[in-house]
């Protein structure tokens, strides 16, 4: 690391003097004269050489070329800052939000630092995303239902309605099956469904798209036979069903250690987030911070006095 520094601030000098590096004796007392770990100063604001170091590094350059881009780049920010154009929007805000990028990149390293996901992160994370990595056997089906009215003195002929449903779609075929049940006649004042459900397990939940199907209903559909099976009347909470089985689906069971390399950017990503809500926690604690009421008004005008300013 000694000679790391030695050789940038060598090249450093050679750069800012126009001739060769001088010896390393001299080298070590210009380093000294800057504070040691200090390449340069523009005016007030000092340059370290391990940012030299880093920049030669991340653009494939010489010692010699990052100096020089570091230096002209403080240059041009330190008469940005002398007009105040660090203070004005967008440039203030983009200033604000490349550090907080800068913190998130930092977190996100300590995130991956910690290792691969554990088992109890994988076990919470199957949890959430079970229809992908353990999802259990489904079934498709189509069904036909008589809703259960709202005046109790017309649900015997929602369930004798229901019959008629059953008996309609009892012989016809599984593409057959809507246009039959749309088919046959009924008091308008009993509402009928007829449609293709998506694929649920036989507890009930639904493999795509997520949400839950009544417990009777999904037994039902399970304990059908064979595909094309027809159910006999079912009730539920919702009306009076009959169901078709249209199609079996087999379970879809990930290997716990492919998950732990599948689910590893998510953890990842979990872990950063945790990390920066425990540091934005500990410094709310330590800042007081007051918003205005007026704030939400203040940011609709400024909205619209933007968009005013844009328009054609």
């Amino acid at each position: 690391m000694k000679a790391r520094r030695l050789v940038l601030w060598s090249a450093l000098v050679g750069l800012s003097c126009g001739h060769d590096a001088p010896t390393t004796t001299r080298s070590e007392d210009h380093n000294a004269a800057l504070g040691g770990e200090i390449a340069a100063r523009v005016g007030a604001q000092a340059i370290p050489l391990s940012v030299v170091a880093s920049v030669a590094a991340a653009q494939h350059v010489s010692a010699a070329e990052a100096a020089r881009r570091v230096i002209d780049d403080e240059i041009a920010a330190s008469a940005a800052r002398r007009k105040g154009l660090d203070q004005r929007v967008p440039a203030s805000w983009r200033l604000v939000s490349t550090r907080a990028r800068f913190a998130a990149d930092r977190f996100h390293e300590e995130a991956k630092r910690r290792g691969p996901p554990t088992d109890e992160e994988i076990r919470l994370l199957s949890e959430r995303h079970w229809a992908e990595v353990d999802r259990p056997p489904s079934v498709s089906v189509v069904h036909a239902v008589a809703m259960l009215p709202k005046d109790a003195a017309l649900v015997p002929s929602a369930r004798a309605l229901a019959d008629e449903l059953r008996a309609a779609v009892a012989s016809a075929s599984s593409d057959d099956f809507e246009a039959r049940a749309k088919a046959v006649p009924h008091d308008p004042k009993i509402f009928v469904r007829v449609e293709k459900l998506p694929p649920f397990t036989e507890d009930g939940w639904v493999t795509e798209g997520g949400g839950a199907m009544d417990a009777t209903f999904s037994k039902v559909a399970f304990a059908l036979p064979e595909v094309g099976a027809t159910s006999a009347v079912v009730e539920t909470p919702f009306g009076f069903h009959v169901i078709r089985l249209l199609a079996r689906h087999p379970e879809k069971r990930m290997p716990f250690e492919t998950r732990r390399l599948a689910f590893a950017a998510e953890v990842h990503a979990l872990r950063a987030r945790d990390l920066m809500k425990a540091r934005l926690d500990e410094l709310r604690g330590a800042h007081r911070v007051d918003v205005s009421p007026a704030a939400e008004e203040l940011m609709r005008t400024i909205k619209v006095s933007q968009d005013t300013a844009g328009a054609p």
